[in-house]
């Protein structure tokens, strides 16, 4: 039964890979008929193996494989007018005056009037606030409803890398956004493209059956497991170990990300332009703004900055290989690299104030993250950043004591001290075009960024700016791991809000969705309760991007 359990736990396994030139041998127990057996069905993975990547390398090898395509332009990120943010009414005069310049736009010159001396206006008489008006209680009309991204499985490495201590080099480090990592590298790990001929290319591949790149794979697989990190983190892991020991851009180091890649589990191809070898990525998703391949039904991206228009495509296959993914389930594990310390306090609650430092290398991570989306649906690139899990530095500084401070509250008092907080706050020294200004400040990204760009959560609390979306993937984080309850994100033409499932009775505008009612939030309607709908939104038909449910 041992022996049976062996031999099914090998074949699983025997998928393509490299292949050490000794090959991968087993213990001996000193039970000669045992050891025999197993030697023997060593002996038949090995060769199995070998031949796997040599029909590979034959592939590779044959100049008739490799077809010469261009490249489809790049799709650039669908535009639209955004909604300007309002105050709802009754908010405080002073926050009037104070919000104005926050999402103020610059005049064009044609459009810029003389201001009037300050001693020929007149004083603004004070006028009393006015009562809120009751909250309407209507249902809202939904248009479409985009399903919660189905969970991607785990990518799996081609093979059951093994580590051979026998000829290991000694562990090299390098640095990924700011958090070392090490794989064993030495001299015979060096290599040289005499040119980019296919049997050139080939020659190099059969190389990697060597135990030095068995152990670099080993090592790679590892650091992937040790710091949780995503297919998107994992690719950029491999670019950074290859940059660092064969040089950027360089035609080895190319071809080594993509053996460790493509044995790592993951879809790719070869590709040059007769100077340069690149490695084309297969994804999930679309990704915007990026030249592209489209090879046997599926998108291959140059995702490492460069974009040549044309290239000689080798569409040599792994089995079992998986495309790369851009959504991220589990906290990936980053060294701590604290910055921009900030005080952010709510409008409406000053006693409902925080203070928190970000984390540098997580910044410098998601400033990496190409935007994309899922089945060509624009709607569903949000739901990958409010799905993504905040950092844990992040957690432990905010969660605590957020909920020390929101005990005893009933489901809609918290909700509502979480919607004024993001609403911003009052910086009456003027500080609010500064890193540690203690408020959320509406800026267009187009004003910010050149165009379009949706933060993370814990890119919101790190830039001093910020606009409707960043605002609405945030709360949504808080109000379904603090207070606990189910949302959806709300998308209007040109805006973004969100609505959540309150289980106690709560009044104001809502959705309905699967026999459940999502009752408005928006946090770029400043100073409105929650219920309460922007004007210019209300009655507008809605999309509702479902996020997974609480547990």
């Amino acid at each position: 039964m041992k022996t049976k359990r062996m031999i099914a736990a090998i074949i699983m396994a025997v998928v393509a890979g490299s292949v050490s030139a000794q090959g991968f041998q087993p213990t001996k127990t000193g039970n000669k008929k045992h050891d025999k057996a197993v030697a023997e069905m060593y002996d038949r993975y090995n060769t199995f193996r070998k031949k796997i990547i040599q029909d590979y390398c034959e592939f590779v090898g044959d100049p008739d494989r490799w077809k010469s395509m261009v490249a489809a332009p790049g799709v650039p990120m669908p535009q639209e007018k955004e909604i300007e943010p309002m105050l709802a009414p009754g908010a405080e005069e002073q926050t009037a005056s104070f919000f104005s310049k926050l999402f103020r736009r610059k005049k064009k010159k044609d459009d810029a009037k003389e201001e009037k001396p300050v001693a020929e206006k007149q004083k603004p008489q004070e006028k009393p606030q006015p009562k809120p008006a009751p909250l309407t209680t209507d249902v809202l009309p939904v248009k479409e409803v985009i399903p919660a991204p189905a969970p991607i499985p785990e990518t799996k490495p081609q093979v059951e890398a093994r580590t051979f201590q026998s000829f290991a080099n000694e562990y090299q480090p390098f640095t990924v956004f700011g958090t070392e990592c090490k794989v064993r590298f030495g001299k015979d790990c060096k290599f040289k493209l005499r040119d980019l001929q296919p049997e050139t290319i080939a020659d190099a591949i059969n190389n990697f059956s060597e135990s030095q790149f068995e152990n670099m794979l080993y090592d790679c697989l590892q650091e992937r497991k040790n710091h949780q990190l995503s297919d998107w983190a994992y690719y950029q892991m491999l670019l950074a170990l290859t940059n660092k020991f064969y040089g950027p851009d360089s035609n080895e180091g190319a071809l080594v990300q993509a053996f460790l890649y493509s044995q790592s589990g993951y879809k790719m191809r070869l590709a040059h332009d007769g100077s340069h070898l690149f490695m084309l990525t297969a994804t999930r998703h679309f990704v915007y703004n990026k030249p592209f391949f489209s090879l046997g039904g599926d998108w291959y991206f140059m995702l490492d900055g460069r974009n040549p228009e044309k290239l000689r495509i080798c569409e040599a296959a792994f089995p079992k290989e998986s495309s790369l993914s851009l959504q991220m389930s589990a906290v990936q594990q980053l060294a701590m690299n604290p910055v921009g310390e900030r005080t952010i306090t709510s409008i409406k609650n000053p006693s409902f104030s925080f203070t928190i430092k970000s984390n540098k290398n997580y910044i410098d991570f998601y400033n990496t993250y190409p935007a994309s989306t899922v089945n060509n649906n624009f709607m569903t690139r949000w739901a990958m950043y409010a799905n993504t899990p905040l950092e844990q530095g992040i957690r432990d500084q905010l969660y605590p004591a957020m909920k020390e401070k929101l005990q005893g509250k009933s489901q809609l008092e918290a909700v509502q001290e979480l919607l004024w907080w993001l609403h911003g706050s009052i910086d009456l020294k003027g500080e609010y075009d500064t890193q540690s200004a203690n408020c959320f400040l509406y800026r267009y990204d187009e004003d910010i960024w050149g165009g379009d760009r949706a933060f993370f959560g814990e890119e919101t609390l790190f830039y001093s700016h910020c606009d409707c979306e960043d605002r609405s993937i945030l709360l949504s984080h808080l109000v379904r791991e603090i207070v606990g309850l189910d949302v959806v994100l709300v998308y209007y033409p040109g805006h973004l809000a969100m609505a959540v499932n309150f289980t106690d009775d709560v009044a104001g505008d809502y959705y309905m969705h699967d026999g459940r009612k999502f009752v408005v939030c928006d946090p770029t309607y400043i100073g409105c309760r929650v219920g309460e709908t922007m004007p210019m939104c209300k009655g507008q038909e809605t999309t509702l991007i479902l996020l997974p449910k609480q547990v």
